[in-house]
């Protein structure tokens, strides 16, 4: 079969002075909106067509490797437990966990009262909720204090909208209303009522609802409104640890503004407005506050604190000065310790401080791993004394250390079992590449123990690089099909995500975006030089603002790469940026830049966007996967990619296109949809390898 040809159907933009051609305009369809909803009534029937050629050609090229397929979904689904508990969490006198069952899609939860010796109470089984539907996206949940009711959220398309619905924890059945078009933020303003954040046209929250749950949405009490200035950002609700008061945090790519609420009133004050890039993290203890921030410059953080009767900016007194070599992240208060998120600066690494607030003393909690991942995830009660990490490594699974604050020791709890899977059979490194500016970027390197490093070996490479999202290093069976097929898997921590502090973000966003695909370059050529790999035998993968990076780093260096796997990829840049109708374009200016109203920021765009850099020469094996109902990165996006690179390429290397149309920017919501998927994109690149 041959490869399907989109039309071409010229459209001529003007912009900034530039002329630029983009013939498959078309493929974005009238009924967008309707579509992303879920409903695929095409206006255009010729792009549903164009869509259904490419997944016909699709399945027809991948033929020949769906035993490989099918080979690597067993081997993946192999080293999962299907039968699975989690380690429980205690909320008051009860023991919340959930089960996964063999053959089941969903999770099964579930609770005890007092000891996790008495009877199971199942309180929500996902599967027959989602039953009969081709996805179903569960979450958030939260229960309220007392333990009574569940408020939680669902949608059915993959767009980011949730239904909000409350449970009654003790008969197991929803009251009778259900809360639609919410953002997904929520939280229990006491036992009896909820606020809701609701969606507004542009998918960004505006107003925060407070709806008592006998009552339902027709009674709801509008408590907060987002004002017209700060329209362009998105609206989230916070809580205090010590659950005394609400925050409300607006946030856009370099602006964030907080609203702070004494729990009990509900009245919103502003507390903050940060600009340029300014932040904050807000926590209470003992009638002050605590601000986490970067202002004045202090891109490392500073710790001030302040009265609750003075909120105003001169009256926070400093109290942990900016350090040179960490990052301060986030703050918690337990009984009378302090806890504090940081990065390490020269490691990329998470660490955790705690500070005893009556001695002054403080303790560095020590990882036993190279390389690592670690979450804080705390208690319900915020007088406790231990507290919960979650924690893995590459090749340790997801495990639970209990932290005992008053001597900053870690006690293991529990580690996630994980079948035909032996950590000695593995060798994990960091190490630290000169990027052409100087800048050392993080790599983790995972590969078979013993692995001769000649340059013989297929390399894969993971990346990111945005939004300030780091890629920590921890634990992913799935990789290990290609680790044992003799794979060097290495995730490269490039400049964008903040695995090196905030720095580490800002200098890898609007004219310094470049700085990601460089480093991800550089990254990638230190493992050739080192013996990792070979060019041409690499493979690379990335998904939303990663798949930008994949498409931006193929256009830079097509001779480097194997097969190239981007995830719901980000490509057109210029044109998706420069579109203010889009209801998440706005916020993105402060991301990468406004080539609407900045010839600057056009021009510097038009150096990296994917779509706009395709040429006329030789591109590696590409496939780009998408789903039809995503609102963030939407399907024209790599439908246009691939249509544009077939058309100008000048090799006959693979090209495709792989839709989904009953997904979004997640993903399948099934987990063994998931497994399928994942050994679809590995059996596309062993493929390309000619490996089995």
């Amino acid at each position: 079969m041959n490869a399907p040809v989109a039309a071409k159907i010229p459209v001529t933009i003007e912009q900034h002075g530039q002329t630029r051609i983009d013939e498959y305009q078309w493929l974005r369809d009238e009924n967008w909106q309707k579509i992303v909803a879920g409903d695929l009534d095409f206006k255009n029937t010729d792009i549903l067509k164009y869509l259904e050629a490419e997944a016909t050609y699709k399945d027809e090229q991948m033929a020949d490797y769906q035993p490989v397929r099918e080979s690597l979904y067993d081997e993946i689904l192999s080293r999962i437990k299907e039968d699975y508990q989690s380690w429980p969490v205690k909320k008051g006198d009860y023991f919340y966990y959930y089960r996964e069952e063999k053959g089941k899609n969903y999770p099964i939860l579930c609770r005890r009262h007092t000891s996790m010796e008495a009877p199971e109470t199942v309180y929500m089984d996902v599967n027959q909720e989602a039953e009969g539907k081709e996805l179903f996206m569960f979450g958030p949940s939260v229960t309220n204090r007392i333990n009574s009711f569940l408020a939680y959220g669902f949608n059915l398309t993959g767009s980011m909208d949730r239904t909000i619905k409350v449970r009654n924890l003790e008969t197991g059945e929803d009251l009778n209303w259900f809360f639609p078009n919410s953002t997904g933020s929520i939280l229990w303003a006491d036992d009896e009522h909820l606020l809701i954040v609701e969606r507004d046209e542009q998918a960004r929250g505006r107003d925060i609802y407070r709806v008592n749950i006998h009552k339902g949405p027709d009674a709801k009490e509008l408590v907060y409104s987002k004002p017209d200035e700060f329209d362009s950002m998105f609206l989230s609700l916070g809580e205090t640890t010590d659950r005394d008061y609400l925050m409300v945090y607006l946030n856009s790519g370099s602006s964030q503004v907080v609203y702070v609420s004494p729990r009990k009133a509900l009245d919103f004050q502003l507390f903050a407005h940060g600009k340029d890039d300014v932040v904050f993290d807000i926590d209470h203890y003992r009638g002050d506050f605590y601000i986490l921030t970067n202002l004045h410059e202090a891109h490392n953080f500073q710790l001030f604190k302040t009265s609750v009767q003075q909120w105003g900016q001169t009256a926070w007194q400093l109290i942990r000065k900016e350090s040179e070599t960490t990052s301060l992240d986030e703050i918690h208060f337990y009984s009378h310790y302090l806890i504090i998120e940081q990065k390490n600066n020269e490691r990329g690494l998470n660490e955790l401080i705690v500070v005893d607030m009556e001695s002054g003393k403080e303790h560095l909690v020590s990882m036993p791993d190279e390389a690592y991942e670690l979450d804080f995830s705390g208690d319900w009660d915020h007088n406790a004394t231990k507290v919960r990490l979650d924690y893995s490594s590459p090749i340790r699974p997801a495990t639970v250390l209990e932290l005992d604050l008053t001597t900053a020791s870690t006690t293991h709890l529990y580690t996630r079992e994980t079948p035909n899977f032996d950590p000695e059979n593995y060798e994990v490194r960091r190490e630290y590449v000169k990027a052409r500016d100087g800048e050392q970027v993080p790599v983790t390197i995972i590969h078979q123990k013993g692995l001769t490093l000649d340059g013989a070996n297929p390399l894969m490479v993971y990346g990111y690089g945005s939004y300030g999202f780091g890629m920590t290093a921890g634990f992913s069976s799935k990789l290990f099909s290609l680790v044992n097929r003799g794979f060097v898997y290495a995730t490269a921590h490039i400049r964008g995500g903040d695995e090196k502090g905030y720095s580490w973000y800002l200098d890898g966003k609007m004219r310094h975006k470049l700085n990601t695909f460089y480093d991800f370059i550089d990254v990638t050529e230190h493992l050739i030089d080192q013996g990792y790999g070979q060019k041409g035998q690499v493979a690379i993968n990335g998904g939303s603002a990663g798949g930008l990076l994949m498409g931006a780093v193929t256009n830079l260096r097509p001779d480097l790469f194997g097969a190239v796997v981007a995830d719901v990829p980000f490509v057109d840049v210029i044109n998706t940026i420069s579109d203010a109708s889009l209801p998440l374009t706005p916020p993105e200016w402060e991301e990468w830049g406004n080539p609407v109203e900045n010839s600057g920021d056009f021009d510097y765009i038009m150096q990296y966007s994917p779509y706009d850099n395709v040429e006329a020469k030789a591109y590696p094996p590409m496939l780009f996967n998408s789903g039809i109902s995503d609102e963030q990165v939407t399907y024209w996006e790599p439908a246009k990619m691939v249509a544009r690179l077939r058309d100008r390429k000048t090799d006959d290397n693979l090209l495709l296109l792989n839709i989904n149309m009953h997904a979004g920017h997640a993903g399948a919501s099934k987990r063994y949809e998931w497994i399928d998927e994942e050994a679809f994109n590995y059996a596309f690149i062993l493929k390309c390898f000619r490996m089995k």
